[in-house]
């Protein structure tokens, strides 16, 4: 087990609101409590997705990013102030976040993920945030989660839009099937609007936390949610597994009984 359960008379006080959702309760608590996720990115995706994980009282969290804080994050990364720039992004969101609940065991990489070091880095976790801002880095995880049978939660922004998936091996697509290797391209950082980052977190956090403790049905498993925040209009899309999938191709979802 991870961590203490959540009974304890403070974290039932803390956690209260959340308990008394239906189908939450006791069981999933102590679901999310016995749970390791990674977070891949501690940027705009990956700073509300860990404050919220980390309120709802996820077990651990392992953090990873290679970036220093630069004032042009502060439009989004809502993990660090003026006063962090120049410093690790990790050791800043690590004491954030176990400031905000010490009962989180929170752990961190500083450094760029690499096909070298990935297994080591996410060793125990039970599902990781794809909070990464380049195509290579992701498709890269993708292989991992793949090949470990971990899930992983796709997301993506940019300017006013976002995109969400959860990619379950071997029951769902993987992110390769619509993002493929072809579509590798050399381009500057995206612009993006920071509250976009937000939705995109959040709604990472919201599916994690179902999933983690069996709350209820993830609506992104294998289908692309599609959030546009200019004309405020959300669109699912099927996405179909590529045969000629080179990590996926040829797999079979478990039968569900």
């Amino acid at each position: 087990m991870i961590n203490t359960k959540y009974n304890s008379d403070i974290s039932g006080e803390r956690y209260s609101r959340q308990l008394s959702i239906p189908g939450w309760g006791a069981e999933a608590q102590d679901r999310i409590a016995e749970s390791h996720i990674g977070i891949a990115g501690a940027g705009g995706l990956g700073s509300p997705a860990a404050l919220y994980l980390t309120a709802a009282g996820i077990g651990a969290i392992t953090i990873c990013d290679s970036h220093q804080v630069d004032i042009s994050n502060l439009n989004r990364q809502i993990l660090y102030t003026t006063g962090d720039i120049g410093a690790e992004k990790t050791v800043q969101a690590k004491e954030r976040l176990s400031a905000l609940n010490p009962e989180i065991r929170i752990e961190t990489f500083q450094g760029r993920i690499t096909d070298d070091n990935i297994t080591e880095v996410f060793s125990g976790c039970d599902m990781i945030l794809d909070c990464l801002d380049n195509l290579e880095s992701r498709l890269m995880l993708n292989r991992y989660c793949w090949d470990a049978g971990v899930p992983l939660l796709h997301a993506g922004i940019r300017e006013f839009y976002g995109e969400l998936m959860l990619i379950n091996p071997p029951d769902t697509p993987c992110l390769a099937c619509f993002l493929p290797e072809s579509e590798l391209k050399k381009e500057g950082p995206p612009p993006v609007s920071g509250p976009v980052a937000g939705v995109l977190g959040s709604l990472q956090a919201v599916e994690a936390l179902k999933l983690l403790g069996r709350i209820s049905p993830c609506g992104s498993e294998g289908k692309l949610l599609l959030v546009d925040l200019l004309s405020v209009n959300l669109e699912t899309v099927d996405i179909a597994r590529r045969p000629d999938c080179r990590v996926c191709g040829g797999n079979e979802p478990r039968v569900k009984l």
